[in-house]
């Protein structure tokens, strides 16, 4: 029987299915299955799934979403698992081109974030038209309640929300996008110092299949109480939105940022790298999601 490769199609065999696959490699996902089903059933704009299915039964799925950051969207290939029974099949590569496929739609540009010791899953992006960016980043990642509550920042660096994004373009890789604030899931938080401008931190409120929380997209301070004060907010906001969890991919060489947030309890998670591609992937066209009957693969 041929291998399908086809979305999420909202039904539960389809969530009990995927979350099967989820327990039997990364076996963190907190959700059942029901919530499962309607994280997945929210709509074009929200966390889509697709399914890889051999002989009927769901053997590896991949989970994207679209954030809206201060340079424009992106879109994210959150969450690849292929299930061990159903490893060499080439299923990798196909879900991530069925998802990409999608996030043509919807961005420029998608990126994810793996683990320096996954090589299987990198060598599976770049079959799929993938590249690594050259980045190596450590991340870190803090969870409210698991350390004392975050203070906000003390008196001498005041922290507030952005009123417009000239606040921070000069600080900014790029130009920023038109139209980014206001946004949902967007928060731009700027820090100033004596009177005077010092920094801002980029916020992406995310709901994955493992957590819902907060990215540190970007962070810039011109001192290291800035710096500080903007991870405290960063924290508190966390703390007070209830959110899983709050994380942080720090470039190597960092060092600035890296003792910021590991002196306010983050954790290291270990190495890191960017997968990157600019969306469409050659060969594939932008889809809404269309069914794909795929052959047996070697990889």
């Amino acid at each position: 029987m041929p291998t399908i490769v086809r979305a999420f199609a909202g039904s539960l065999a389809d969530a009990e299915g995927l979350l099967a696959v989820e327990r039997a490699t990364f076996d963190e996902s907190p959700y059942s299955v029901a919530q499962i089903r309607a994280m997945l059933s929210r709509g074009p704009g929200g966390q889509q799934a697709w399914l890889a299915l051999v002989d009927g039964v769901v053997a590896g799925f991949v989970a994207a979403f679209a954030t809206h950051g201060l340079l424009g969207p992106a879109w994210e290939i959150d969450l690849l698992a292929v299930h061990p029974d159903a490893s060499g099949q080439g299923l990798a590569a196909r879900l991530i081109r069925a998802a990409a496929a999608h996030g043509a739609r919807l961005a420029g540009r998608a990126r994810a974030v793996v683990a320096a010791e996954n090589e299987r899953s990198a060598r599976a992006f770049m079959r799929a038209g993938f590249r690594d960016d050259g980045r190596p980043c450590r991340l870190l990642i803090h969870r409210p309640g698991t350390h004392d509550a975050p203070s906000w920042p003390g008196p001498e660096v005041a922290v507030r929300p952005a009123a417009s994004l000239s606040e921070v373009e000069g600080w900014l890789a790029g130009p920023p996008s038109p139209g980014a604030l206001p946004r949902e899931g967007l928060s731009l938080l700027v820090a100033e110092e004596g009177g005077r401008p010092a920094g801002y931190v980029e916020l992406l409120d995310v709901q994955t299949l493992l957590y819902r929380g907060t990215w540190i997209e970007s962070l810039v301070a011109t001192t290291d109480r800035a710096r500080t004060a903007l991870v405290q907010a960063a924290l508190a906001r966390a703390a007070a939105g209830g959110l899983d969890e709050i994380g942080a991919m720090v470039p190597e060489g960092d060092g600035p940022l890296l003792r910021a947030l590991m002196s306010l309890g983050f954790e290291s998670l270990g190495e890191f790298g960017w997968l990157v591609a600019r969306l469409p992937l050659p060969g594939v066209a932008a889809s809404l999601g269309a069914t794909v009957t795929l052959g047996a693969g070697n990889a």
